[in-house]
């Protein structure tokens, strides 16, 4: 899970027929995002296979605060926490023990997912974004060396309610938002980290 996050490779542009329309999808989704500035909600996650038998199940949260902060935690069975800081996106496994760090430069690249604390980033040129639903937006990479193929954003009401990731392999990872909360004060702590005792760092930056 955490490598679909960080894995998937920025997209150039290339179609002069279908620049158009990813603008203006890209517009409208930045439009929705500028006006979130903090989101913190619950989720539900279930990933299937592409025959849609169920693979796991789990729960976590989500906590995004405009500009460039991001914290993802998942709970058991797979207990792991992300935290981007703005400079650095920290990924923390109590299982290993272990840290590992990259610079969230070159991580946004890779993770469609830190763009939605970024709506005014030049990031988002290198991900192709279509409208297929009024309140549904996909973001895709099609470079071969993405792990993730599309990750979908649907919203109810303007408020952010569903994601969805898609791989290669076309296992689905769908994160159901419960307990929503937007443009609410944050404690900055949630986005600072410290190295917890006896883990060990793997510093990638």
């Amino acid at each position: 899970m955490i490598k679909k996050f960080l894995c998937v490779c920025a997209l150039v542009l290339s179609l002069p027929s279908a620049a158009s329309e990813t603008e203006n999808s890209a517009a409208e989704l930045k439009a929705r995002l500028s006006e979130l500035h903090s989101f913190e909600a619950g989720f539900e996650q279930q990933v299937t296979d592409m025959q849609g038998e169920l693979l796991q199940s789990a729960t976590g949260k989500l906590q995004l605060q405009q500009p460039n902060k991001m914290r993802w935690q998942l709970y058991e069975p797979d207990e792991t926490t992300l935290i981007a800081d703005g400079d650095t996106v920290w990924h923390i496994d109590p299982f290993m023990e272990q840290v590992i760090a990259y610079e969230q430069s070159l991580a946004v690249q890779g993770n469609p997912l830190i763009l939605l604390a970024e709506p005014d980033s030049d990031h988002w040129q290198s991900f192709q974004i279509s409208q297929p639903e009024p309140d549904r937006f996909v973001i895709k990479s099609e470079s071969e060396d993405s792990q993730v193929a599309s990750l979908s954003l649907t919203f109810e009401d303007d408020v952010l309610v569903q994601l969805t990731f898609e791989d290669r392999q076309q296992q689905r990872t769908q994160m159901v938002f419960s307990q929503i909360a937007s443009n609410i004060a944050l404690a900055p702590e949630l986005f600072e980290f410290t190295l917890p005792e006896g883990y060990e760092l793997d510093d990638q930056r």
